[in-house]
């Protein structure tokens, strides 16, 4: 088992992925437990959403991929 980490990023989401339901997966999907630090979005230019993401470490990394994957870049803001 790895070790319990919090991480701080921003998901940066274009237009078309602001109606994913994003953390529902980074909870359901790899177990993180997500706190809303900041958000701004409009359905026509996208947002972002500042979150602190709490989870063991491989979890956290399988969860950062997982986002690029869907278009959504990911900026680390660093360790909690």
């Amino acid at each position: 088992m790895s070790e319990t980490k919090t991480l701080r990023v921003q998901l940066n989401y274009p237009a078309e992925r602001v109606d994913n339901p994003v953390l529902y997966h980074l909870i359901k999907e790899y177990g993180l437990i997500p706190d809303i630090r900041r958000a701004q979005y409009d359905t026509q230019t996208g947002g972002f959403l500042v979150v602190e993401l709490r989870g063991e470490e491989e979890s956290l990394e399988a969860a950062l991929e997982w986002l690029e994957l869907t278009e959504i870049t990911v900026e680390r803001l660093g360790s909690v």
